[in-house]
């Protein structure tokens, strides 16, 4: 990491985290009875959707629940809810038309399961459909749990015989219908469920068995997501973990609430739902909650520079330049010509086109000054690089300043907009440096 990208972003997390008060947990009246409990509470706008159950998640069934002028009314089952089957876990995606779940009722051979399997009801013609199985090649003789969809893509928890854990994460394509165990450090112990992501797709969210400073039992973990993989588990701090059982976290589709299920305070041990504000639980993680993210940003800048030189009779590596420019990618160049500014501007398509043309002359760029300033998922890089036509070279051909914004999506860190302007004669960018002070 640049020390002065380091240094802001670090002296900012400490402000925040200073600043920030403790996130204290507030009950939700979910309308459960003296012996039912409720989870699963997932809130998209003026609808809820969420499970109430008998002790050990027996007679479990989903609810629904509408905010009519600013007031939530009465939670309504779901119509194809049936005493004789569980249904638990519910998700809703695509604007709340797909509902996700599990159930024990009958396959297609018509037998009554022990176990949980998934299904999804579509919102159809104003009332929600028959549930239907997902995929076979998902289910097993085991418990699916949790799932959640988005898109083409469903995240699910299952107990199979020789995978990661006695309780695993997986991720499944709608359309190939294969699945996969979640990558380190998602499953790394015997129990991983209820996995889900926040608005903005940055982090997920679950519940581990896992070991660790006031871990075990069932707790809450988040690790930071870029592109396919995650960072680091970060146990979420108390009182939102405590002694008793916490799982199905679930963040409200505007950012502000941390929803998940709790046993604590209850003597029969039962679950019910409580918040806090998502906002200031990242402002408690500090800098821990962007680290991963911000060491990625700091690669993909690297990587930017290595990838636009090259040796003389050489081409730039396009195909990296591909990867870490956005499809909707810009960029503009600024330099003097008979004494007057001109600009110029190219798609990421003649950009790359430029870049794959050999040079005759070689091309070697040294990035001697980095700053950056992030909100989120956007970052604003300004870089300083020197131009060389041999990198032995100590005088620098051509020295330019660079202002950059990425934008970390399922891709990972992407370059939205570069825009360079070169040397002008009478001013200097910064001192001369040579081959040994690039950064990266």
């Amino acid at each position: 990491m640049r020390m002065t990208a380091f240094l802001w972003v670090a002296s900012l997390g400490l402000c925040v985290a200073a600043a920030a008060a403790e996130p204290v947990p507030e009950r939700m009246d979910l309308g459960e009875g003296p012996d039912q409990q409720a989870y699963n509470l997932q809130e998209l706008g003026d609808v809820r959707v969420f499970a109430r159950s008998a002790r050990q998640f027996e007679r479990a069934q989903i609810f629904i629940q509408r905010r009519v002028a600013g007031q939530w009314q009465p939670a309504q089952a779901v119509p194809f809810s049936d005493p004789r089957w569980r249904d638990s876990d519910p998700h809703l995606s695509d604007k709340g038309r797909v509902l996700t779940f599990v159930s024990d009722r009958p396959g297609p051979d018509g037998r009554a399961r022990a176990d949980l399997d998934l299904y999804e009801s579509r919102w159809q013609d104003g009332q929600w459909s028959a549930p239907q199985r997902l995929h076979e090649a998902w289910q097993s003789r085991g418990e699916e749990l949790g799932p959640e969809r988005y898109g083409q893509t469903v995240y699910f928890a299952a107990s199979r015989p020789g995978e990661p854990g006695r309780l695993a994460l997986y991720r499944a394509d709608v359309a190939a219908g294969a699945s996969h165990a979640l990558p380190s450090p998602i499953n790394d112990s015997a129990q991983n469920s209820d996995f889900t992501l926040s608005p903005d797709g940055r982090y997920a969210l679950w519940w581990s068995d896992r070991a660790g400073p006031a871990g075990g039992g069932a707790d809450l973990y988040v690790a930071e997501r870029v592109g396919d993989n995650f960072g680091p588990a970060l146990r979420l701090p108390a009182p939102i973990n405590g002694p008793a059982q916490e799982f199905t976290p679930q963040i409200s589709a505007d950012g502000q609430w941390l929803y998940f299920a709790s046993t604590r305070g209850d003597a029969q041990g039962l679950a019910h739902v409580y918040r806090v504000a998502w906002p200031q639980v990242l402002a408690q993680l500090g800098t821990a909650a962007t680290s991963y993210s911000q060491a990625a940003l700091d690669r993909s800048v690297d990587a930017l520079w290595q990838a636009i030189g090259h040796a003389a009779g050489q081409a730039s590596d396009v195909g990296t330049l591909a990867r870490l420019l956005h499809p909707q990618a810009r960029v503009f160049g600024q330099r003097l010509r008979d004494s007057s500014l001109h600009i110029d501007a190219a798609s990421r398509e003649q950009f790359l086109a430029d870049l794959a043309k050999p040079g005759d002359q070689g091309l070697h760029e040294c990035e001697v000054e980095r700053q950056q300033r992030r909100f989120g998922g956007h970052a604003d890089v300004y870089s300083v690089v020197q131009t060389r036509r041999d990198p032995a070279a100590k005088e620098a051909a051509y020295t330019g300043v660079n202002s950059m914004q990425w934008q970390l999506g399922p891709q990972g860190w992407q370059l939205l907009a570069l825009h360079y302007a070169l040397e002008t004669p009478g001013l200097r960018l910064s001192p001369p440096a040579g081959p040994a002070s690039c950064l990266g």
